[in-house]
């Protein structure tokens, strides 16, 4: 049984070091078609997955046995992952994102660590070891918000992220400081410094309209930034949503 042609033109097509080939498609909001063949295997977070073919089978599981699925549900993120199959011949499996935004695809070295906002991960190879990255400081990352519970992607494998709005990439040199808004952090090197500060002055805090916290990231290494956040976006609809009567 054949796979079938893609209903658009892809915006980026290639093939990973095992053979998997994927299609991102799109320009606003991207969706990342992965073709398998009998024995390989994709994963995803449960709820992640858009549309696949009959051939594919669903294998829901436990992500690091309870340990790990207990720090995933601290996190926020799911519990549980999914195992995507083609057992019964070649198949396709879709997924898209959630907000307008971009899929980058993510070849992993053996031993190669990306670590990512927590809604930035789509999906990975089989081989992609997927767990939570903690920030050092624990009670500034409690209050600093998106910034604080990260997920951490280590290879060898394919894996694939969403960013929301458009992807800004930065090479930082050694001692390099870029100082984020935690909320536009979605993926930095292994190699670079990730922690949670508190703006300074009175006034930036009160007045300044950017929140308590700022994340810092120093290198050396590559940082990623998506220049949309779901809490502002949130932010911006609550804006024009209907208010209580009186309110």
């Amino acid at each position: 049984m054949s796979i079938p042609d893609l209903p658009t033109i892809p915006e980026l097509s290639g093939q990973s070091k095992t053979g998997i080939k994927y299609h991102i498609m799109g320009t606003v909001q991207q969706t990342l078609a992965v073709e398998l063949q009998p024995g390989q295997i994709v994963f995803s977070d449960t709820g992640a997955m858009s549309w696949m073919t009959a051939t594919i089978s669903m294998n829901t599981r436990g992500s690091g046995g309870l340990g790990g699925m207990f720090k995933r549900a601290v996190s926020g993120a799911s519990a549980f992952i999914i195992d995507f199959n083609a057992g019964a011949g070649p198949g396709q499996v879709a997924f898209t994102t959630d907000f307008p935004g971009k899929i980058l695809p993510l070849e992993l070295d053996a031993g190669q660590t990306i670590i990512m906002h927590k809604h930035a991960f789509l999906c990975a190879e089989k081989s992609v070891t997927l767990d939570i990255f903690f920030t050092r400081k624990l009670g500034a990352g409690l209050f600093g918000g998106e910034g604080f519970i990260l997920q951490k992607l280590t290879g060898p494998g394919m894996a694939f992220a969403e960013l929301d709005g458009d992807a800004v990439e930065y090479h930082l040199q050694p001692g390099q400081i870029m100082r984020v808004e935690p909320g536009h952090v979605a993926m930095f090197e292994a190699s670079v410094t990730f922690d949670i500060e508190m703006i300074k002055g009175m006034a930036n805090i009160f007045l300044g309209g950017e929140g308590l916290f700022l994340a810092t990231l120093k290198g050396p290494g590559r940082i990623w930034l998506h220049s949309m956040t779901e809490s502002k976006m949130a932010q911006r609809l609550a804006e024009y949503m209907p208010r209580p009567a009186g309110g």
